[in-house]
């Protein structure tokens, strides 16, 4: 219940039973949440990474009005790709900020 345990707790506890509830089925983690989530059994996408380049915000030091700007590979044939395709684009992004506004725009 939300009102007597935190995020972590209840981040903890989840994690916890799915995994239980895996290893009670012997399925993998992957299969087992698949199976919970109604999706089919035999054929698995691996999730796009969710990659912030750039942080804004109050607590960023900085005026952006936006918290984060984020960039997803999207299009990648492997994790791997994606995962190059993301870094590339951020060390690209932080050459170009650095250029046009100096190291200080960069964190």
């Amino acid at each position: 219940c939300k009102s007597k345990l935190g995020a972590n707790a209840i981040l903890a506890v989840s994690m916890a039973v799915c995994r239980a509830g895996a290893a009670a089925s012997e399925m993998p983690l992957y299969q087992y949440i698949a199976k919970l989530g109604g999706k089919p059994l035999d054929n698995f996408v691996m999730p796009v990474p969710a990659m912030n380049v750039i942080n804004g915000g109050s607590h960023a030091g900085n005026r952006l009005a936006c918290q984060e700007f984020m960039i997803l590979p999207v299009g990648a044939t492997s994790f791997m790709e994606a995962m190059v395709m993301g870094a590339e684009v951020y060390h690209n992004l932080k050459s170009c900020i650095k250029k046009k506004y100096g190291q200080d725009a960069c964190n």
